[in-house]
């Protein structure tokens, strides 16, 4: 009798890129009051459902990424693309970003066309995103969306394929992050 393996899950056979939009992804972080403990990228690749993943980038603007880095580590960015957008100076001595979005819909559907993926992950709450989706459903790609610590508006929800909820509490029972220490 031959050796018998498992049956391989046709999803392990799909191309997988996730797209963070990183600025939203530290909102929610800091609002929660968390900071990682663990790889960001590890994390995420809990969320593709064991397709394979062929590349995750992380957009923002490098002012916010230095303050991310200071409060989770360098493992907010470890084995994920980062892109930046520009950070512009306000009156009120702010920095606001601009083109973070506009870079992540122009990669997000620059791939499906060319089909470099067959699932596309968008890690974020903002609703601008819902006529990307739709576009990289147009080139026949299936896409999810993911929401930290907080939950997928129905937009989202509706515009994509699957959409699922990283909550607080998972983070923390699963050690990826720990409650950010009191600055009394």
């Amino acid at each position: 009798m031959g050796i018998s393996y498992p049956p391989i899950r046709p999803l392990s056979f799909q191309k997988a890129m996730v797209f963070i939009d990183g600025t939203n992804l530290f909102h929610r972080l800091d609002e929660s009051n968390l900071n990682l403990q663990a790889n960001l990228a590890q994390i995420l690749k809990t969320c593709v459902g064991g397709r394979q993943i062929v590349r995750m980038y992380l957009y923002t603007i490098r002012a916010y990424l230095d303050r991310a880095k200071t409060l989770h580590g360098s493992r907010i960015s470890q084995e994920i693309r980062l892109i930046f957008g520009e950070g512009i100076p306000t009156e009120s001595g702010q920095i606001r970003e601009k083109g973070v979005d506009a870079l992540l819909v122009a990669d997000l559907v620059y791939h499906a066309a060319v089909r470099n993926f067959d699932y596309a992950l968008v890690v974020s709450t903002d609703t601008d995103f819902v006529q990307a989706l739709h576009r990289v459903e147009d080139f026949g790609c299936r896409t999810g969306v993911l929401a930290v610590c907080t939950e997928v508006p129905e937009r989202l929800a509706q515009a994509c394929d699957e959409s699922q909820t990283l909550p607080k509490d998972s983070l923390l029972r699963n050690n990826w992050a720990a409650v950010r220490p009191s600055s009394d």
